[in-house]
């Protein structure tokens, strides 16, 4: 039986067929990919020098905070870090610092330097809840909301002071900070509309990723009883934040156009136990300055019994 050889013009309608299936495919399969920020946020010389900013702005916070100094928790949160960074298609490179502060808060700076304080760990209950918190952060360095006109302003600010930090390195940073330096890093915020932006973002890195989106919420309501606690009435974790409950309500909203998500298992066991070592030092800290750390009382006050000798006759 005779082999029938296409004709040269009809394979390659064929195969353009082919590709355009394929490619129909790919792009059904994520709608949104095309419309995520990728952490570009202009040429090499813009990149660079936020890059140098986005340096100065770190070393100030760290030499302002208390970097953790344990290895296991810091390995831990980079490498949940990257994962997300990676999964959330950026073109950026990051590094994730921890602060031992209770409070739970987090910062991300030019150059995807991400700062989270150990209180975000403290109170997460499961490494999802983590992850949507170092989420969001990713999502603003992705978005360049650091380009708003304050952040502008602030970068230039600190890119002045580089030679000196260069020069006298810490010494050089505890003087500049002394001198009102470390101005810029406390008004270095986004406004409310790239906190929503950022909130959205981080729920589709969530899904892309394999956690559940929804751990957002779960945060979300952790921290609005957190403030309760603290008799707060509005901001969130930072003061230009909107409202948490208004943060939770758009996510929720926002949870059905997301994908289905694809769940991966995840181990739990090491969030867990670097959490633990989190809430003991939260413990050794609470009961030093007698202060209430997030989602705990405060310590009752440590009775002592009055020597026999020191007694009255």
């Amino acid at each position: 039986m005779p082999v029938k050889v296409l004709h040269p013009r009809n394979r390659r309608v064929i195969l353009l067929a082919c590709a355009l299936v394929c490619l129909a495919r790919a792009t059904h399969a994520w709608p949104r990919d095309a419309s995520l920020p990728t952490g570009v946020c202009g040429g090499p010389e813009h990149m660079a020098g936020a890059l140098e900013g986005g340096h100065v702005m770190l070393q100030q916070a760290l030499a302002a905070g208390m970097p953790w100094g344990g290895a296991r928790l810091n390995e831990y949160v980079n490498r949940l870090g990257q994962n997300l960074a990676r999964s959330s298609g950026s073109q950026q490179n990051f590094t994730f610092y921890v602060l031992y502060n209770p409070d739970v808060n987090a910062q991300a700076f030019p150059g995807g330097f991400v700062v989270v304080n150990s209180g975000v760990i403290s109170t997460a209950e499961n490494e999802a809840e983590l992850a949507s918190v170092l989420s969001h952060e990713i999502a603003h360095v992705n978005a360049c909301d650091w380009r708003t006109s304050s952040w502008k302003a602030n970068l230039i600010e600190l890119l002045v002071m580089v030679p000196a930090v260069t020069l006298a390195g810490p010494v050089g940073i505890a003087l500049t900070s002394a001198s009102g330096w470390v101005a810029p890093v406390a008004r270095a915020r986004f406004t409310r509309s790239a906190e929503r932006r950022a909130d959205r973002l981080a729920v589709q890195y969530l899904v892309r990723e394999g956690y559940d989106p929804r751990a957002a919420v779960s945060m979300f309501a952790r921290l609005e009883e957190e403030q309760s606690a603290q008799g707060l009435e509005s901001g969130g974790v930072l003061a230009t934040h909107p409202r948490v409950s208004d943060r939770r309500k758009n996510v929720e909203k926002f949870l059905p156009r997301l994908p289905p998500p694809e769940f991966v298992p995840h181990d739990e066991a090491e969030f867990l136990s670097v959490r633990k070592d989190v809430r003991d030092y939260d413990e050794v800290y609470s009961r030093a300055v007698g202060a209430r750390v997030p989602g705990r009382e405060p310590p009752p006050p440590v009775l002592t019994h009055r020597p026999p000798e020191a007694t009255l006759p």
